[in-house]
C-alpha cells in the first residue's frame, strides 16, 4: 500500500479577505501590546481592539422620579465600554408595551446609541438591562446613566485581541488581524501586526473568535465593525 500523508496548511489572507478598497487605505500597521506573563499571540482573523487612555470607568443609573413604570434598570459588570463618553446618557421609553417596551438610548451629546428592549441586555457604550415591574412603562419614562472615568492606562493605543468582557478598551472591536503576530513577554511588537481597518469585505469563516464567545456577543462585534466599514459576510 502506498504511504498516505496528511498535511494541514496554515490559513492565508485569502481565507479572510474577500475585497478591499485599496491596501494603502484599508490596512493599518499597529503596535501589539507586550505579553503579560507569556507571549501574546494574535492569529490571522483575530478581531482586534485598542487599549484606551483610561483603565477604569463607572456608570451609575437613576430612574426619573416622574416615571409611571416601576421597572428597574440594572447596570452590567462592567457597566460601560471604553467607547462611552463622560457625562449623562438618557434612556427614554419611546414605544411602551404591556409587560415590556422599547427605550431610545442617547449619549451625552444627544446622539442616538441604539434601542433597548425591556428584558434584554443592552451592550453598546453603556451596558444594562431594564426589568419589567408591576406597573407598565409609558412613553417618556426615563433613566439616566452618569459615566465618569479615572486612572491613566500607560498602554493606551496598543492593540490586543478583542475581549467582550473587558473594560480597558479590549471590549471595543477596532479591526481584524491580517496576519499572524507575536509580542514577547514584556516587549511590545512595534512593527509586524497589520489590521484590516476600513472599506473591506471579509469571510465569516475567516474570523478567529475567542473561546467562549456567545452568538449575541458575535452579533454586537460584527455590528460595531460594520459601522467602521469592516463588513463580514457568510458567503
Amino acid at each position: 500500500m502506498m504511504p498516505f500523508y496528511s498535511m494541514t496548511q496554515a490559513k492565508s489572507l485569502t481565507s479572510l479577505l474577500k475585497w478591499e478598497a485599496n491596501p494603502d487605505f484599508s490596512r493599518e500597521s499597529v503596535v501589539l501590546a507586550a505579553g503579560s506573563g507569556a507571549v501574546r499571540t494574535i492569529a490571522l482573523g483575530t478581531i482586534l481592539a485598542l487599549l484606551t487612555t483610561t483603565a477604569t470607568a463607572t456608570g451609575v443609573s437613576a430612574a426619573d422620579a416622574g416615571n409611571t413604570g416601576d421597572g428597574v434598570l440594572t447596570m452590567a459588570s462592567p457597566a460601560v465600554t471604553t467607547a462611552a463618553k463622560e457625562g449623562v446618557y438618557k434612556v427614554v421609553c419611546t414605544d411602551p408595551a404591556t409587560d415590556g417596551g422599547t427605550f431610545e438610548v442617547s449619549d451625552p451629546d444627544g446622539n442616538s446609541v441604539g434601542t433597548a428592549t425591556v428584558g434584554s441586555a443592552f451592550g453598546k457604550q453603556v451596558r444594562f438591562t431594564i426589568a419589567d415591574g408591576a406597573a407598565d412603562f409609558v412613553a417618556g419614562d426615563r433613566f439616566e446613566i452618569t459615566v465618569s472615568r479615572t486612572d491613566i492606562n500607560p498602554n493606551a493605543g496598543k492593540a490586543v485581541a478583542w475581549d467582550p468582557g473587558g473594560s480597558d478598551g479590549s471590549e471595543v472591536p477596532w479591526g481584524i488581524a491580517a496576519n499572524v503576530a507575536e509580542a514577547e513577554d514584556g516587549t511590545d511588537l512595534d512593527f509586524g501586526l497589520i489590521a484590516l481597518r476600513r472599506q473591506v469585505l471579509c469571510f465569516a469563516d475567516g474570523i478567529a473568535w475567542p473561546d467562549g464567545v456567545t452568538d449575541a456577543q458575535k452579533a454586537v462585534a460584527l455590528e460595531m465593525l460594520e459601522e467602521q466599514g469592516i463588513v463580514v459576510r457568510t458567503a
